[in-house]
């Protein structure tokens, strides 16, 4: 294959039925030069998955994926650890329990080709259960700085693409936040003054099973680490970035309920099924953030 328009990194560790999934969604992406690097963990039973997959989704021309496990340090070591092996201009994290829709990349990679200066796209997402069932859709709208390092991380990863410059300068996950880092390698991407787009299209999914680790005691806790890094002065007008980012939200129509059509593989599925959505919400429930 010849050089990668994209990597995509998974990190992997426990989640074979998501994995699967996850991995069709990227090897049936049509529309752009792919290489999908699974970082495992130490999954018991790895080996023998990797060959069944190997059967169903064979490299072929545009698509090439590696499989990789070995011990790290967490989620955030898995995927630098994958981003600093990949090759592709573009860079990406698809967590096992999230999948791409059809065309996501080749729609990310137009607006990467039309706009150089951008450095990173945000996609919309759709929020989905265990059985593929739409719960909300995220619809994206820029986050700023003072809101994302005091108040939340408004873009959800499953749909962010960034260009691999921002590796090779270094901004990778930091390690020592184990369930927190995306936020706070947002903060940074944000100060280091990247051009940053909303692609207006929905990219992806995210399955809400109730046990994810951004409900933990440690995404808690974490995330009150990084409120309290923020200087004073963006921590005393913390109401006012909240307000400010919903009424961005408002203005984008981001609150605005649409009928969804999407495709999805669910688990035991070869081929992508079909789901329908009526005027589904855009506020996430049970989220804090979902306002």
């Amino acid at each position: 294959m010849k050089q990668p328009d994209f990597t995509i990194v998974t990190p992997s560790f426990r989640q074979l039925d998501y994995l699967a999934s996850c991995i069709a969604s990227v090897a049936d992406q049509q529309g752009a030069n792919v290489e999908h690097i699974i970082q495992d963990g130490g999954t018991e039973g790895f080996a023998g998955f990797a060959h069944q997959i190997e059967k169903k989704w064979p490299n072929r021309p545009g698509y090439r994926r590696t499989m990789i496990s070995e011990k790290d340090e967490g989620m955030y070591d898995a995927i630098n650890r994958g981003l600093k092996k990949g090759s592709g201009a573009i860079c990406a994290y698809l967590n096992c329990d999230e999948q791409y829709l059809p065309g996501a990349l080749e729609e990310a990679g137009k607006l990467f080709l039309k706009k150089p200066d951008v450095d990173v796209i945000l996609g919309d997402v759709l929020v989905i259960d265990p059985k593929g069932q739409a719960i909300c859709h995220r619809k994206m709208v820029k986050p700023g700085l003072a809101h994302t390092w005091t108040c939340h991380f408004a873009a959800l990863t499953a749909g962010i693409f960034f260009r691999r410059k921002l590796v090779e300068e270094g901004i990778l996950f930091d390690t020592r936040y184990r369930a927190a880092a995306d936020a706070e390698w947002f903060v940074r991407v944000l100060r280091s003054g990247k051009r940053i787009r909303c692609l207006q299209k929905t990219t992806s999914t995210f399955a809400e099973d109730g046990a994810n680790l951004g409900l933990s005691p440690v995404a808690k806790e974490e995330r009150t680490r990084l409120d309290t890094s923020a200087p004073a002065m963006l921590r005393i007008f913390r109401p006012a970035w909240v307000w400010g980012h919903r009424f961005r939200r408002l203005l984008r129509g981001a609150y605005r309920a649409e009928d969804v059509n999407y495709q999805i593989y669910v688990s035991g599925k070869d081929r992508r099924e079909s789901f329908f959505a009526s005027k589904l919400r855009t506020t996430w429930p049970g989220r804090m953030w979902s306002r």
